[in-house]
């Protein structure tokens, strides 16, 4: 590739929360969207309306000329997803935190383009804090997709596959995990009539302690304590919610065992 060139016209495979959010920040950037191919026909029409760009019936119907073309899908269909690109002059990439940057091998030119954040559409996020964990198949592609990603984040670094992978599982753990821990104490608390939003600032003061304390000084409550008189009472007011029951018994378990052996 031209060692002058930059990524200026992008094409997407997928239509789904990355997708969208990287394509409309990519605009605000100046850069154009060119087309998008997606296996859920009204995703790709919807995502075609947002950014103003062209839908195409498959991955071979996609221009092979674009500087970029973004693959942004679930995991499991990647490598199918990819099939019908090896031909392509321009750079192929995805998006994903847990397939190797092996997986698109076979095109002449790759690599990864992870933003680690989680992604929901229809919610605007600030990208310019966002870690984008970047890899090519060699300097040149890396310095290309580095330099694409430094156009929205000022946190680009390069991350090889096998740590990004430990790296999404841990991101796993801290993001949809909690977020399920959420969503527990929320049915716990409605069916007392109890709004969430009263947790809303221990939500966030837990967070902001991670990054002055980390995680294993800010580690409050009752396990922490080795209160087990409290820890058998909440197990008993979750005896209604027994799936509910054993998660809590089983962090609090673990929690007890790291401080106090």
């Amino acid at each position: 590739m031209d060692k002058q060139k930059q990524i200026r016209n992008i094409s997407f495979i997928g239509s789904g929360n990355v997708a969208s959010h990287l394509a409309l920040a990519f605009i605000k950037e100046g850069l154009n969207i060119a087309e998008v191919y997606s296996p859920t026909v009204a995703h790709a029409k919807q995502f075609a309306q947002q950014v103003d760009c062209d839908v195409v019936n498959g991955p071979n119907s996609l221009n092979p000329n674009v500087d970029l073309i973004l693959v942004s899908v679930p995991d499991s269909i990647i490598r199918e997803a990819f099939e019908g690109l090896q031909k392509s002059e321009g750079i192929i990439a995805h998006t994903s935190g847990f397939s190797s940057i092996e997986v698109l091998s076979s095109a002449k030119h790759f690599g990864v383009f992870y933003p680690l954040q989680t992604f929901t559409k229809n919610k605007e996020i600030d990208l310019s804090d966002v870690p984008f964990c970047i890899e090519g198949n060699n300097q040149e592609i890396e310095a290309l997709l580095k330099e694409l990603a430094g156009k929205l984040s000022k946190d680009v670094q390069y991350i090889n596959s096998e740590d990004r992978r430990y790296l999404h599982l841990a991101a796993v753990m801290v993001n949809n995990f909690t977020n399920h821990l959420y969503h527990i104490a929320g049915d716990i608390l409605k069916e007392k009539g109890i709004s969430l939003d009263l947790l809303l600032p221990l939500i966030r003061e837990t967070a902001n302690k991670i990054k002055t304390l980390g995680p294993e000084q800010a580690q409050t409550g009752p396990a922490k304590r080795n209160d087990t008189s409290t820890i058998s009472e909440h197990e008993k007011m979750l005896s209604n919610l027994p799936e509910y029951r054993e998660l809590y018994h089983l962090i609090s378990m673990q929690i007890r065992n790291k401080y106090h052996g």
